[in-house]
């Protein structure tokens, strides 16, 4: 599926950097001049630019190294991550230059998460009238779906739209913030509601549409059709204050300050050679390892 009007494209630049880092391991034994990562991200951007070649609009975002929001109100969050290799955090800065030479606009704000660039710069643009592909398959995006935001999984080669994530789990994508605030999520560490998994969370949400109206209806639930009723209500009693702290965990922010414009991120058509060249030099240096 191809979004008609030309889409501004943002890449979730942390998850594929360090996707082609483990990608392309074997590029990274060089302990002096490792280069795994930058080489699958310039493929990457390539296949990108090969897919959507009407698009000239791109942006990749990527998280700082300082502490966000999340981090003050729940010290736990994204504990579990192991720290960043130093053979991957010798690469940022050739990558940066890189993408910089290429004419590709990269964003970072310190204290700011990615994940909350992206849904501020996408609602920014959709505002201003114009389409949005985010790249990326992490599931906290779902959230961002709009009729004019849609979501590019690589891996999977598929676009992702409101009506796609209605007919797979029966909520809105809007509602997905409240699944992670029930069943957690553990990549970021998000705690949730202790026992109650996602078939739970989809049977909730698909009757009460947002933890809010689950919390408004707790004697409801006892009479619905829901197997362990009696223990689900007593979990979402005794971690209530953990499901609304989750909720905030999970939501992405709209409204963070952005100056970058649509047409501050146009790609040349330069670009787009030089970046193919890059390629060639990158599978050039790796038969000479």
């Amino acid at each position: 599926m191809h979004i008609k009007k030309q889409p501004i494209i943002i890449i979730d630049g942390n998850l594929y950097l360090y996707r082609s880092y483990f990608t392309f391991q074997y590029f990274n034994y060089n302990q002096e001049n490792p280069y795994g990562a930058i080489y699958g991200m310039l493929k990457t951007i390539k296949n990108i630019l090969m897919k959507y070649y009407y698009s000239k609009k791109i942006i990749i975002i990527f998280d700082s190294s300082k502490k966000t929001f999340r981090s003050k109100i729940f010290t736990e969050y994204k504990k579990n991550r192991p720290s960043m290799p130093n053979s991957l955090y010798i690469q940022i800065k050739p990558l940066f230059k890189i993408l910089e030479e290429i004419g590709i606009q990269t964003l970072s704000i310190p204290g700011i998460e990615a994940d909350d660039l992206i849904g501020s710069f996408a609602h920014k643009v959709e505002q201003s009238g114009e389409n949005v592909l985010i790249v990326s398959h992490d599931k906290d995006m779902i959230q961002l779906l709009t009729k004019n935001i849609h979501i590019f999984n690589i891996t999977k080669n598929e676009t992702i739209t409101p009506k796609k994530i209605k007919e797979k789990y029966g909520i809105d994508p809007k509602e997905f913030i409240d699944l992670l605030a029930l069943m957690g999520d553990v990549s970021d560490n998000i705690p949730g509601v202790p026992k109650i998994g996602i078939k739970t969370a989809l049977f909730l949400l698909q009757k009460f549409s947002n933890i809010e109206n689950i919390y408004n209806n707790l004697e409801k639930i006892k009479d619905l059709s829901l197997r362990n009723s009696k223990i689900v209500v007593k979990q979402l009693k005794i971690y209530k204050d953990t499901a609304f702290l989750s909720y905030q965990l999970a939501k992405i922010k709209l409204d963070i300050p952005i100056y970058i414009n649509s047409k501050d991120i146009i790609l040349k058509t330069m670009s787009f050679k030089k970046l193919s060249n890059l390629i060639k030099i990158y599978n050039i240096k790796q038969k000479k390892i």
